[in-house]
């Protein structure tokens, strides 16, 4: 049986029973193995682009009895795939804005998918913007920790008719936004303190349209600071 970890796990977790998925970048098709075993799902196709990569998750493959039901491939992101060929595609462990290339290396293929689960190493905002852009509606988002570091997963549709993300839901999440747990709160401040690094180091520049784009940070950080600072649990602490 695949163990996973608290990551993969909540990507396990948000993904429909009884659908079909494709893991664009799979590795060690881990998730793949669990989703199959498990009876999550009855079919799953997992790529990867590298030699390396391909090999570790052929080798994983072949030590399951269940590889009948998982089909590698070798190629570059959606390429793989044909258009609908699976109900959900799985995107994580990459940048932010290597998801979004992914994408708009042809968005109406990518539409015809019926949900995406991305888990954004990076510039979580960048995929927000663009998805938001696109008219995709963002369904779910969930946090992770494992060990020192917090994952995002967030769940979105393609169609039409969603309404756009201001900025302050680009920054945070919509969905995040609206829970308030302990989560959510570390999540903010490690936020906060990248803002604030940028920030600080922007002010330093003797350009001065640096100094005036330094404002701008300075906004998102007021803004987080507020929503923080709003929130019944810091307030008790």
């Amino acid at each position: 049986m695949s163990k996973l970890t608290g990551r993969l796990g909540l990507l396990a977790e948000m993904i429909t029973p009884g659908h079909t998925v494709a893991d664009v970048g799979a590795d060690h098709a881990r998730l793949a193995l669990y989703l199959v075993e498990e009876g999550v799902s009855p079919w799953v196709i997992v790529s990867e682009l590298g030699e390396g990569p391909w090999d570790r998750a052929r080798q994983a493959l072949l030590q399951s009895h269940d590889r009948k039901n998982i089909e590698l491939r070798q190629g570059d992101g959606l390429q793989v795939l044909c258009a609908g060929e699976v109900q959900e595609v799985v995107l994580a462990g990459m940048g932010g804005d290597t998801m979004v290339d992914i994408l708009g290396h042809d968005w109406d293929k990518a539409a015809t998918f019926q949900r995406f689960l991305f888990q954004p190493m990076t510039r979580v905002e960048v995929l927000r913007r663009h998805l938001s852009e696109q008219g995709w509606g963002i369904e779910d988002e969930r946090l992770v920790q494992e060990e020192q570091r917090l994952y995002i997963v967030i769940a979105a549709r393609p169609g039409l008719g969603f309404k756009p993300l201001n900025e302050l839901e680009l920054e945070v999440g919509p969905i995040i936004l609206k829970t308030d747990d302990d989560l959510k709160k570390e999540y903010i401040k490690r936020r906060l303190h990248k803002l604030r690094t940028i920030y600080h180091d922007m002010l330093a520049s003797p350009k001065p349209d640096i100094q005036a784009a330094a404002q701008l940070y300075n906004q998102r950080v007021l803004r987080l600071e507020e929503i923080l600072n709003a929130s019944p649990r810091a307030s008790h602490n």
